[in-house]
């Protein structure tokens, strides 16, 4: 499938949204308790594969694609669970640290939202962009959040007014 359109629709606004506030929600969580966030970007992994099917949805069912959206999204997206599962084993034969888990997913995560935001829409691969950021972040900056609060709030403001413009342009 190639790169979706640019114009988000209404539902694609609200997952995207709602993806870059988990996204927030977890680097707190990460924050506050690197030992255990791994366990919240684990579940992350299920709530990105729903929005990216949810927002690839209307699109492919528009066309006719939907067989294909479900496959390639779930070949995609089980790749990433399998990517987070190596991870949990290298945590299970102690070759890393409880703490480091949370940044090898967060890793994987950006990596894969980033990739398909060129299946499902451009805002994933902000999103996945977000995430690399968060994990740079992470790893060099101690008062790290107030950072990465102001990049989502940046980011969503940018998607807002590109979403405008789009909409404007095409009429």
């Amino acid at each position: 499938m190639k790169y979706l359109s640019s114009k988000l629709s209404k539902t694609d606004t609200i997952i995207f949204a709602a993806l870059i506030l988990l996204t927030l929600l977890g680097v707190a969580l990460t924050n506050m308790s690197p030992a255990d966030a791994h366990k919240y970007w684990l579940a992350m992994t299920l709530f990105f594969a729903i929005g990216a099917i949810a927002t690839g949805w209307q699109r492919a069912a528009g066309k006719g694609q939907k067989k294909q959206l479900i496959t390639s999204q779930l070949l995609h997206w089980g790749s990433t669970l399998v990517a987070v599962i190596v991870v949990y084993t290298f945590l299970h034969t102690g070759q890393i640290q409880n703490e480091t888990v949370s940044l090898m997913i967060l890793l994987i995560l950006a990596l894969s939202s980033f990739l398909d935001g060129f299946h499902v829409g451009w805002h994933f691969s902000v999103l996945g962009i977000l995430l690399a950021i968060s994990v740079v972040t992470i790893s060099y900056v101690e008062e790290f959040m107030w950072i990465i609060t102001i990049i989502a709030v940046i980011l969503l403001a940018v998607s807002f007014f590109w979403n405008k413009y789009k909409k404007h342009s095409m009429e």
